[in-house]
């Protein structure tokens, strides 16, 4: 393989984070790609942006609608995935992971669709876990991804722009409808978190996909639809891609960020270890032995505010000298 992109968001603890976090943590190969490779400071940018980068396109819900099956056209899409608002003392925090069967999001959508059709706007539910506005307008505006605003306060988070107005009023409008339907008293009756609300983010009119990479692979989901949209191959392990006949490829490791988003510190060390383990080291061995000739790995605060204030992208290149196998 000619080139790898790796992305690993928020493999580095923020300032603010707990001092002994990485206590006894031995990562010798991470530890070894990260010093020896020539860094580079670059825009922060979500890991949303660098998977729509890498197959050129700036907005997510066309891409992930192709990716499900369905024919965009030229008209505005947004995503607009269920999730459960929980109501605290003084904030709302979104709990994306509300898991919703295919039944139930029928029943919601074809209601929302009955209510929202003089406005234009159409929801499909192309998936359970995730739905679809398509409208004949476009929105000029920003929304923040549901992984970077789980489990915190969603008021940050409202969408912004010339065009948030509409939509702030339109999430409080869908927010009243879903409220007392009979499907979430039924949810409640059996102990289930409503879905109280749908999350819209991603936001842009269909633009054709053009990937700068020939395969994907990881375990953020997202890049595993873009491939599928833009008929990618995508690897199913990182030794397969390394093995295969693809010469640029995309490896997303996504476990230590969603770790991290649940607030879990025991989990993203555990995720860390595992990335040393089942990435880092098979692609430094690749890279001593020529099967991989370059490697850009960015990392640190790619994702949220969580995270340090900038993204670092390290270049690492099979033709540098002087690298020895960490010991």
């Amino acid at each position: 393989m000619d080139h790898l992109h790796l992305v690993i968001p928020d493999l580095l603890p923020p300032r603010a984070a707990p001092q002994n976090i990485c206590h006894g943590l031995k990562l010798p190969y991470l530890t070894a790609l990260l010093a020896r490779g020539r860094q580079m400071d670059a825009p922060v940018l979500s890991l949303e942006e660098i998977v729509c980068g890498r197959f050129g396109v700036d907005a997510v819900a066309p891409a992930r609608a192709v990716a499900d099956g369905l024919a965009v056209g030229d008209e505005y899409w947004l995503c607009a995935d269920p999730v459960w608002l929980q109501l605290q003392q003084s904030q709302v925090i979104l709990q994306p992971d509300v898991q919703c069967n295919a039944e139930e999001s029928a029943s919601l959508c074809a209601d929302l669709n009955r209510h929202f059709a003089p406005d234009g706007l159409t929801f499909v539910a192309a998936d359970p876990q995730r739905w679809y506005i398509r409208s004949s307008a476009a929105g000029r505006m920003s929304m923040t991804p549901p992984r970077a605003v789980a489990g915190r306060d969603v008021k940050p988070h409202q969408p912004q722009g010339e065009d948030a107005l509409r939509w702030q009023r339109l999430s409080n409008e869908i927010q009243m409808l879903l409220h007392s339907h009979p499907v979430n008293q039924a949810r409640e009756e059996r102990g289930l978190h409503p879905i109280n609300s749908l999350w819209l983010w991603g936001g842009g009119n269909p633009a054709p996909l053009r990937a700068e990479v020939d395969v994907a692979g990881g375990d953020d989901g997202l890049s595993a639809l873009f491939a599928r949209a833009a008929a990618v191959s995508f690897a199913d392990s990182l030794d397969g891609m390394l093995s295969g006949n693809g010469r640029k490829g995309l490896w997303v490791a996504g476990t230590p960020s969603a770790a991290w988003q649940r607030a879990d510190l025991y989990a993203w060390r555990d995720a860390v270890a595992g990335l040393e383990r089942e990435v880092v080291q098979p692609l430094w061995q690749a890279i001593r032995q020529g099967r991989l000739r370059g490697l850009i790995a960015c990392h640190s605060g790619c994702t949220t505010s969580r995270s340090s204030p900038d993204r670092k992208s390290t270049r690492l290149n099979s033709s540098q000298s002087g690298y020895r196998m960490p010991s």
